[in-house]
């Protein structure tokens, strides 16, 4: 088993299929074999989920209108994959990796994207695919909500993201832990 997964792939996230699976397999193993070493990981991705709840029930008035109409669908492939903080947060709160097929190009339409929008739970996608925003989203986002409501919005995405920050520094020191 790979515990070592502190490189410069920390930040660059998952390239392509093959590399999505090695980071599956070394994470999911570490969750399996030292769970007693993640519980404030596991405890920060529970408090995400919640959150990535509150943040799709703001969003999904908005994306199912706007989403809808888009004719330029900017959801492709490539921005499909996990990359290594969405894998530990997935495997943090118990939940599997949604399954990638192999065989699809990563300039196609995304895997996951059906006739009413992402087919994957929002608090399961990937970090980039909850944090796009397109222009037309935004519009339509900032005009049906008073600035007060898109604050607490914007509030609700620094929140999410510095748990997510904290999750990976927890998880960064329990794979230390586990080294020595």
């Amino acid at each position: 088993m790979h515990i070592f997964l502190f490189t410069d792939k920390m930040t660059g996230g998952c390239k392509g299929y093959d590399s999505l699976k090695g980071y599956q397999k070394d994470i999911g193993d570490v969750f399996r074999q030292h769970k007693d070493c993640y519980v404030k990981v596991r405890n920060l991705a529970a408090l995400i989920a919640k959150d990535m709840e509150n943040l799709g029930t703001f969003l999904q008035p908005h994306t199912a209108i706007v989403c809808h109409e888009c004719v330029s669908v900017c959801c492709i492939n490539r921005h499909s994959y996990h990359a290594l903080d969405d894998i530990v947060y997935i495997y943090a709160i118990g939940e599997e990796i949604p399954l990638h097929k192999s065989a699809i190009e990563d300039s196609e339409p995304c895997q996951f994207l059906g006739k009413r929008g992402c087919t994957i739970s929002r608090s399961l996608r990937p970090y980039r695919c909850n944090w796009y925003f397109c222009s037309s989203l935004l519009a339509h986002i900032t005009a049906h909500n008073s600035h007060r409501h898109y604050r607490l919005f914007i509030n609700l995405l620094q929140e999410i993201t510095e748990k997510r920050q904290k999750m990976m520094e927890e998880y960064a020191s329990g794979v230390k832990d586990i080294a020595r």
